[in-house]
């Protein structure tokens, strides 16, 4: 765990656009009222901690702002991992974040989303007031901070009968008289094993952290536990949204990042769970939720993207079967993707699954570039191009007649079965893509709790170029969906 500079966060403009992820738009300079009023209720401080979650192939660095697999300048998601200083790194990810938006009963948007932090945040550290749905710079400060616990450190709290105690399973911020708890914040946030079910945390006692509230520790101890997870919380109350220029929602998100490691795929994959509470006071009607993805494939310029609607995964595969470049990874590049494993619910309570996959380019391309105001990032999620307009099947997804949920799904799309579209077959240029995977619409009622749940999985193969890697990536999602059921 440590501190990102203030000096990085000045720079961050400057480093990223040497990579060019985004072309600032002079409009999103503007400042909406409501925006207005929130900063001066919520000063606090933008998110400033980062984790590097590295106990198998993967090193990969999360922040506390709601994004990650960045260190606000660079990718941060190498794999494989190595340890040689000298070695050059690959990475196939460059960025990503949970976006969330939906209207208000008057019809209003409210919105949160993160990207590069160009702009500024969404997203601010900690829990929200469950009365007032607000915070304030001093329980910011307090929840500005990652607890990070690997599977060794719980074995030997086991085996220590409860004496060896890392600082993070020590001072894991759950129960009630947590030492974080400074007002009206939730009695119970992050997962513990409650031995007495007092509602305390007490690790003197043998309690201890734990991936889920759903999936406990069984009776035999830790054994269900991954090898490392991270825990944080994160709101968008705590100032303006400077990212999008999107009314505050109210919303409070509970992250884990964990990871096993295991000699088989697995020991390929990351996971990561949110979930996501409505603290607001107005239900958010049309609501959607999603993930957003920069998957840049060691040479970030010349990526095509996918979906595979039937195991909800989307992906990211190199344009051609050799990766060139200092950064690419050579012949038989590698293909990664983003399994959809758990997302919003239905009023009776069932999965919807994956509703939308877009994409869009590293451009200022009014219709298919980069999103600027909360509108846009809107429609991005509700499957739409940035102005609204309807995906249509076939090319780059726009002008046709016949229309789509899925861009790319090759031959899974369930209203086009048997009917391959993908941007290989279309005849596209491969370029620097971003895609969202999202579920929607839905009611988001105050007080109401949504999860989504993603899998990084990734695989290469020897021979069969580009494409036999994505096919070898497919039985790795179909191994990750198991793990994930289990």
């Amino acid at each position: 765990m440590n501190s990102i500079g203030w000096a990085a966060l000045l720079l961050v403009p400057f480093a990223i656009q040497a990579r060019p992820v985004v072309n600032i738009n002079p409009k999103s300079k503007q400042v909406n009222q409501d925006n207005r009023m929130n900063m001066f209720a919520n000063t606090c401080e933008p998110a400033s901690q980062s984790a590097d979650l590295d106990i198998n192939n993967v090193r990969t660095k999360i922040l506390n702002g709601g994004d990650m697999w960045w260190d606000l300048n660079n990718p941060k998601y190498e794999i494989p991992k190595v340890t040689d200083p000298n070695a050059v790194r690959k990475h196939s990810l460059f960025s990503g974040a949970i976006w969330i938006g939906g209207k208000d009963n008057g019809g209003s948007l409210k919105l949160a989303a993160m990207t590069y932090r160009q702009r500024g945040s969404d997203f601010w550290p900690g829990p929200l007031d469950t009365s007032t749905a607000s915070t304030d710079p001093v329980r910011c400060k307090n929840y500005n901070r990652m607890w990070k616990v690997t599977r060794d450190e719980l074995e030997q709290f086991e085996e220590s009968k409860f004496i060896s105690q890392s600082v993070d399973i020590r001072e894991w911020p759950a129960g009630r008289d947590r030492a974080t708890r400074t007002g009206n914040e939730a009695r119970y946030l992050a997962p513990f094993k409650d031995i007495d079910n007092d509602g305390v945390y007490e690790p003197d006692l043998g309690e201890h952290p734990v991936l889920d509230e759903r999936r406990p520790a069984n009776e035999n101890g830790v054994e269900r536990q991954p090898d490392m997870f991270i825990w944080w919380v994160f709101n968008d109350r705590g100032n303006i949204h400077s990212e999008t220029q999107g009314q505050p929602i109210g919303v409070e998100c509970q992250t884990t990042a964990f990871a096993f490691a295991t000699n088989d795929e697995v020991n390929n994959m990351t996971f990561y769970s949110t979930k996501i509470i409505n603290r607001g006071f107005t239900t958010l009607n049309d609501c959607y939720m999603g993930q957003w993805v920069d998957a840049d494939l060691g040479n970030y310029a010349d990526d095509y993207v996918g979906c595979d609607v039937n195991r909800s995964l989307g992906y990211c595969y190199n344009g051609d079967d050799e990766d060139e470049g200092v950064l690419g990874y050579g012949l038989n590049p590698p293909t990664i993707g983003v399994d959809y494993f758990e997302g919003p619910t239905d009023s009776a309570g069932n999965q919807m699954g994956l509703s939308h996959f877009m994409y869009y380019n590293n451009d200022n391309d009014p219709i298919r570039g980069n999103p600027d105001l909360a509108p846009e990032f809107y429609n991005l999620l509700q499957g739409k191009w940035l102005g609204g307009q309807t995906v249509t099947r076939g090319g780059t997804g726009f002008g046709g007649s016949q229309p789509a949920k899925y861009m790319f799904p090759d031959d899974t799309d369930p209203d086009y079965l048997g009917n391959s579209w993908t941007e290989k077959t279309s005849g596209n240029k491969p370029g620097d893509r971003r895609f969202i995977q999202s579920t929607g619409p839905f009611e988001l009622k105050r007080g109401q709790v949504q999860r989504i749940t993603v899998g990084v999985v990734w695989a290469r193969t020897t021979s069969g170029g580009a494409l036999g890697s994505l096919n070898v990536l497919k039985l790795a999602s179909d191994k990750a969906q198991t793990l994930f059921n289990n």
